[in-house]
């Protein structure tokens, strides 16, 4: 199960956005990004609003034939519903202005995709950044070099997409519609120069995991790493909060650790023998919250926080018996699910990801199959919040 836990203000730019338009017992978390208005702090931003587009392979385009869209969006939107025979599979272009902050010269900027099928390269200012393969994962470029900061700058990201059939790139058949475009989210994000490592496959940098759960005891372990891309050898304190669902701290601890100019330092956490710690159920969707802090030792300022949701639970299943949770014998009952809505192709806001999934608690289920591929954050963060197992 994975999850994101968003910032304050990343979640009310996308709910406005959204409003319009086997035993095992290691379980990961991962959340995307926190937000604050601490200068200091990483700054995310969504840039789904005001994009053009055209569908097609030409950088020559017209200026009249863009298309003006807002993201999400897929070129193969209504294909899957009409009575016309096999559906458009090839190149779209992407393009939008971008307006940086002046204050972001000196940050580490990236942008940030929850998905875009299948093939992906990206432009910033005419210049390639990146290219990624696969249509359903995240991805990230750090583009500060190539942006503009100049007061009144204006710089330009382009996007070339590809859903061509390609046979190095599984799936090559299925029983659904390999939609064309950039179907989720779009990020910009600003980081101290002294942050969570953002580059680890798009994750925030920070891995959560349970080595051990039983009713009577817990341990956690968390993994991660930092950058120092300044230019000083920098001494910090790594602080690691555990809180319960109430917001009452469990567990705080500090480390010290000095990254070089230029270092990456990777770290570990270990907390063990946590008492009784509360189980994740579907009756009881009880989740902690584990947030990692990087501060200057010196200065005591505040260089980046992560925040991620945490469920203690272990399952496992029997040839005889069938499956069982936190022990305890469990009938699962829901529905399979694709990523698809009529008349919107792949491309769905959260509002309707999250729609779907609350249907099937209301009307009893406990489980959910995330067909067939890794699902938009906000259906497995619905899942962890309501009670929904998912596979």
């Amino acid at each position: 199960m994975v999850t994101t836990k968003q910032g304050l203000t990343v979640l009310l730019q996308r709910l406005a956005r959204s409003l319009n338009s086997k035993v095992y017992t290691v379980f990961i978390f991962l959340s995307f990004f926190t937000t604050r208005t601490d200068a200091q702090q990483r700054i995310v931003e969504t840039i789904n609003s005001n994009w053009n587009f055209y569908k097609g392979d030409t950088t020559k385009i017209n200026r009249s034939v863009w298309e003006k869209i807002s993201l999400p969006h897929t070129w193969n939107a209504i294909d899957v519903m009409d009575d016309e025979p096999g559906y458009y599979r090839g190149v779209g272009w992407y393009k939008k202005k971008l307006y940086i902050n002046p204050s972001w010269k000196g940050k580490d900027v990236s942008v940030y995709f929850e998905g875009a099928s299948q093939v992906a390269e990206v432009f910033i200012n005419g210049r390639s950044v990146g290219h990624h393969i696969g249509g359903y994962t995240f991805f990230s470029f750090n583009v500060s070099r190539y942006l503009n900061f100049d007061n009144n700058s204006v710089n330009e990201i382009a996007v070339r997409v590809d859903n061509s059939y390609n046979e190095d790139i599984p799936p090559l058949t299925a029983d659904f519609t390999f939609y064309g475009g950039i179907y989720r989210d779009v990020y910009l994000i600003a980081a101290n120069p002294v942050h969570f490592d953002v580059d680890n496959y798009a994750t925030n940098g920070i891995f959560i995991s349970t080595p051990l759960v039983t009713a009577e005891k817990a341990s956690i372990e968390v993994k991660g790493a930092l950058v120092n891309t300044s230019s000083l050898t920098r001494k910090l304190l790594l602080t690691t909060t555990i809180t319960d669902n109430s917001g009452n701290k469990v567990i705080l601890k500090q480390s010290e650790l000095t990254p070089s100019a230029l270092q990456k330092i990777a770290f570990t956490e270990s907390f063990k023998n946590i008492d009784r710690p509360h189980l994740w159920s579907p009756e009881k969707p009880y989740l902690y919250t584990v947030v990692c802090t990087l501060t200057d030792a010196a200065t005591k300022q505040q260089l980046d926080e992560i925040s991620n949701p945490l469920g203690f639970r272990w399952f496992e299943f029997t040839a005889d018996k069938g499956f069982f949770l936190n022990g305890k014998s469990y009938k699962l009952i829901g529905a399979s699910r694709h990523q698809d809505f009529k008349d919107l192709g792949n491309a769905l806001p959260d509002a309707l990801h999250v729609r779907d999934v609350t249907l099937l608690k209301e009307m009893g289920g406990n489980f959910l199959r995330v067909a067939h591929y890794p699902q938009d954050p906000a259906v497995l963060q619905t899942c962890d919040r309501l009670g929904i197992l998912a596979s």
